[in-house]
Formats: structure tokens, C-alpha cells, sequence
């Protein structure tokens, strides 16, 4: 070996691996993209453009030679399950590094074509073990539960914005403010939280579902990415069926 060859020995988390036969999730979530959305001129509180950008670079990891079970996708994070399935033999820092430049690149292409404007994207990547279908569920329930947080801070801060408060003064209005208060308070002013969008409030799941289609000889089954926009709740019991329903499918496919 010689000197230049020893440096590998440098590259401190190269060998860092997620366990043989472990499921994870991969959690992006983007870098300042509160001041993205604003340069781009997207609608406040929610742009239903802006999240469709963010569902397609979710369906880019189908697309692209990945092979997960499901994406979430809530405000500005993707959240992917790679189940019985690990790229890059587990490898932490590439499956790190590959998704999060995939899905900005994704994000970014697209960007530009719904507004037409683009600037510098960039998400961080964290991986979280999952050993069972009910860590599964219950990740998920803990994700969108963050969702909801994020879907009412939203509304009662661009409230207070054009109430005429400056960011930080709207910020620091926020601070403290129980779920009941922020509530009360947009209720005052016209506005029902529990009657906007599902996917504000909820977040936007893809999976590949089984679609059968008949042929001159016989029945075959196709597989379609599915896009559900109007999500139960996941500590709901049609919450954890939706999601033990969808891992029959990626199991089935993976079987085919």
C-alpha cells in the first residue's frame, strides 16, 4: 500500500453501516426553505404548488433505482422506509449523501418549472431504525403529529404577519401559545383549522399499489405510485391498516 492508498483509513464513517436485514427511514428535511418559498413567491400559509414539488422528488426515489416502501411527505421533509431493502449494502454515509442530492435535484427541476424561478436546494439526511410494522406506524403517527404542529404554527404566523407584526414579533406572539389558544385565536378571525386541506394537516403518503389489468389471454398485475392526498390518521386504526395494507403490497411486489 502505499502513502496515498493509507489516507482511506481517514474517512472516519465511511465503514458505518445500518445493521443486515434492518428496516429504517431515511428523513429529509430542507435547509431554509421558508426563505426558498418566499423567493419563489409561494402562497402562504400552504402552496399546494410547493408541495406538489416536494411529492415529486419523493416519486424521484421510485423512479431513479431505489426501492422503498413508502415515502411521507409533510411540509418541507420526506420521510422514506426502506424495508427488508438496503442500498448501498447499508452504507450510512451514501445512502445519506445519494438521497438527499437525488431529492434536491428532483426538487429543483421541478421548482423551476411550476414557478418558473429556482435558487439553491439542499436538504440534511438522518436515518432512524424501525425494527417492526408497529415501529413503522408508530414513526409515522409521530411524523404526521409534527405536521400538525407545523400546519397550526403556519396559519397563526402569517395571521399575526398580516396583522402587521414583523417576523420575530410574530415568532415570539407564537411562543408559549398552547394548541387550544392558536385555535381560539384563528377561529376569531375565519379560520377552522380542522376544516383545511387533508394534506396541510396530515401530510401526502406514496406507495406502489397492485392495479390488475386484463390482457387477451390473461389477467396481469401492474404496479402504479400512488399519491394519497387525503390521509386518516395514523393512531387511528384505519391509519395503521392503510400502513400494514401497503406493506403487504411491497412485500407481494418484491415477491412477483
Amino acid at each position: 500500500m502505499n502513502s496515498y492508498e493509507s489516507l482511506v483509513k481517514n474517512e472516519i464513517f465511511s465503514k458505518t453501516s445500518v445493521p443486515h436485514g434492518t428496516n429504517f427511514f431515511v428523513r429529509l428535511d430542507g435547509w431554509k426553505f421558508k426563505r426558498l418559498s418566499e423567493t419563489v413567491g409561494a402562497e402562504k400559509p400552504f402552496d399546494e404548488r410547493f408541495a406538489k414539488c416536494m411529492v415529486n422528488a419523493g416519486r424521484a426515489l421510485f423512479e431513479k433505482g431505489f426501492s422503498p416502501a413508502l415515502v411521507y411527505a409533510a411540509s418541507d421533509e420526506l420521510n422514506i422506509l426502506f424495508w427488508d431493502s438496503q442500498p448501498f449494502r447499508g452504507r450510512v454515509e451514501k445512502i445519506d449523501s445519494v438521497t438527499a442530492s437525488l431529492v434536491s435535484a428532483a426538487f429543483a427541476l421541478q421548482l423551476q418549472k411550476v414557478f418558473s424561478k429556482t435558487d439553491s436546494i439542499a436538504f440534511d439526511s438522518r436515518i432512524a431504525i424501525v425494527p417492526t410494522e408497529n415501529a413503522v406506524v408508530n414513526y409515522l403517527a409521530w411524523r404526521q403529529a409534527n405536521a400538525w404542529r407545523n400546519h397550526n404554527n403556519a396559519y397563526a404566523y402569517w395571521l399575526f404577519r398580516k396583522m402587521g407584526y414583523q417576523p420575530l414579533e410574530a415568532a415570539k406572539k407564537l411562543e408559549g401559545m398552547k394548541t387550544e389558544e392558536i385555535h381560539e385565536t384563528l377561529f376569531k378571525h375565519g379560520i377552522n383549522l380542522a376544516e383545511t386541506p387533508a394534506w396541510q394537516r396530515r401530510g401526502i403518503l406514496l406507495y406502489k399499489k397492485p392495479v390488475s389489468k386484463k390482457t387477451e389471454k390473461w389477467r396481469v398485475i401492474r404496479w402504479k405510485i400512488e399519491e394519497n392526498w387525503d390521509l386518516p390518521l395514523f393512531t387511528k386504526e384505519e391509519g395503521a391498516k392503510l400502513i400494514h395494507q401497503i406493506l403487504e403490497w411491497f412485500k407481494l411486489k418484491r415477491r412477483s
